[in-house]
Parts: C-alpha cells; structure tokens; sequence
C-alpha cells in the first residue's frame, strides 16, 4: 500500500511502525459521522504540533517533486525508446499485411 511506504520513509514519530491494518482500519472509522467534540480534540491536538506538521509537510513536498522529476524523466525515456522504435514497428506492421495478402492470394 502506497500510504504505508510514504509514512515508512517520512520517519517519524508514530509512522516507522505503520501496518496496512492501521491505514485499513482508520480508513473505515472515517465512516463515522465526525462530531464536534472529534474536532475539538483535533483542533487541540493539532495546535500543539504546528512544528511537527509543518515538517512532515516539508518532507512530502519535497518527496512529491523528486518523485515528479523521476516520473518525468521516466516518461521522456518512454517516449524516446517508442520514437527509436517507430521504424522498426512500421516494418513488422509492412510484413504482417503482405502476409495476409499473400495468404488471401493463396486461398483464391
């Protein structure tokens, strides 16, 4: 689950130990209806990690644009290896309809 590898590699406090049963299991309690005390708990909560969040945010920003400049270069790659091998395709496609020509000759 690509939840519980990102959290893995963030590091830190509460998300080196997460399991995908944690991520399942927290996703089906989102269900619930969310009260107003629930907010308050995490306005509370919240209030007090501004730090730490503003970290993890950091830290997943910085994660999201590597992972944009591998993805790009990874598609350039693609497209380059499907260009250099657009000549060798159009000779398959070329030997295929003789095939089937030749083949349709065949049965007349």
């Amino acid at each position: 689950m690509g939840i519980v590898n990102i959290a893995k590699e963030l590091g830190d406090e509460g998300f080196t130990d997460m399991k995908e049963d944690d991520v399942r299991e927290h996703l089906e309690n989102c269900a619930e209806p969310f009260t107003n005390e629930k907010l308050k708990e995490l306005m509370q909560s919240a209030a007090g990690n501004n730090d730490v969040m503003e970290d993890t945010a950091q830290v997943l920003k910085d994660m999201i644009a590597e992972y944009e400049l591998s993805m790009e270069h990874g598609i350039m790659v693609a497209q380059g290896i499907t260009v250099s091998l657009k000549p060798l395709q159009d000779l398959l496609d070329e030997a295929k309809k003789r095939e089937r020509q030749l083949s349709f000759i065949v049965d007349l």
